[in-house]
């Protein structure tokens, strides 16, 4: 989500409007205050807010409305569904007569994803809250996946608007030379359902599973429960930009094992990179990475996830036509193609 944010008010700016980016004065690590409160950044004006509530992802701040009323924009983009500025920015909006539009990076994740708390806190919002969305000029969904839930939600279809994320033209050299191996590369969290992937890999013989991303507290029991079956497992921690594209260009196949995912930009990673998926679930992941085009998709269990891993490995024909459409795929959700329709909108 920061990246769109970071993309979309760049190109704008560049583009000769007046942006400012209006965020919370608040750090992932948990620190408070430790940013400018005010700031340019590549032609954005950036102003953090002084956090009153904060929860998980969830921040609070009595500034907002002062600091909006300070600036009187036309138009206001708002990010993620289910935040208090959601509902502050869709107040003011009724009061100062500024365009407004919700762009909701489907956070509609699994029971099983987020737990029961988060979970029962999610619907608890889109049953109770569910009419501020009407409060928003135009609500921006990434996928048709989001954009159903959303008008399931009440909202008039007109209102509804599909962009998906982008990602960078890739200057790698693509080559055919591939190692026997499977790659996952995100965050290490039970949203992304790491142990499918593990479970799957004891069907798995030859194929080395390489595992990338910062570890949020799993990724001990992971390995334990590799060393006891005997899985070739090799966990890197955090890599840099260029390992990543080191690590796409190795792999035989690239592995998404979550139910849901509001989108996958890893998926468009591995793509453009010519790497095909095996997913599983229903969401993002099925448009960022389209089945029998640009990956196989599975049912969510060790033995089926393992069997499409393998079909993948092994089958150089279905290998080279999913590489093929993974790369077609991902080549038309380049920043370049997807930033202009944001300026259509702001117009």
């Amino acid at each position: 989500m920061e990246e769109v944010v970071q993309r979309i008010a760049e190109y704008t700016a560049a583009r000769g409007h007046e942006v400012h980016v209006i965020t919370y004065n608040r750090l992932r690590t948990g620190g408070k205050g430790a940013l400018p409160r005010e700031e340019w950044i590549n032609g954005v004006h950036v102003i953090r807010l002084k956090p009153n509530l904060t929860w998980s992802h969830g921040t609070y701040s009595r500034e907002l409305p002062e600091v909006l009323r300070k600036l009187k924009p036309d138009l206001v983009h708002v990010h993620v569904w289910r935040h208090p500025h959601v509902i502050q920015v869709a107040r003011l909006r009724r009061e100062m007569g500024f365009k407004a539009i919700l762009h909701g990076h489907a956070p509609f994740h699994k029971l099983n994803q987020v737990g029961p708390i988060t979970w029962t806190y999610y619907k608890l919002v889109d049953t109770t809250l569910r009419s501020i969305l009407k409060n928003y000029d135009t609500y921006i969904a990434l996928t048709k996946h989001e954009a159903e839930t959303i008008r399931r939600m009440g909202l008039e279809e007109d209102k509804i608007m599909v962009i998906p994320n982008g990602i960078n033209q890739d200057q790698c050299i693509l080559s055919n030379e591939r190692e026997d191996m499977v790659l996952y590369l995100g965050r290490i969290s039970k949203v992304k359902n790491i142990e499918l992937l593990v479970k799957a890999a004891k069907y798995i013989k030859h194929a080395q599973l390489v595992i990338a991303g910062p570890d949020e507290g799993l990724i001990n029991t992971i390995l334990q429960y590799a060393g006891k079956h005997n899985i070739e497992v090799k966990y890197l921690g955090a890599v840099s930009e260029e390992k990543k594209h080191e690590l796409y260009l190795k792999a035989k196949a690239y592995a998404l094992p979550s139910i849901y995912e509001p989108f996958g930009i890893t998926l468009l990673e591995a793509g453009i990179h010519a790497t095909p998926s095996v997913i599983t679930g229903n969401g993002g992941q099925v448009y960022a990475a389209p089945p029998g085009k640009a990956s196989l998709w599975a049912e969510p269990k060790p033995e089926k996830y393992a069997e499409a891993i393998i079909q993948l490995l092994t089958d150089q024909e279905l290998h080279r036509r999913l590489s093929q459409g993974a790369l077609q795929h991902a080549e038309q959700h380049l920043w370049s193609k997807i930033l202009p329709r944001y300026e259509e909108i702001y117009g």
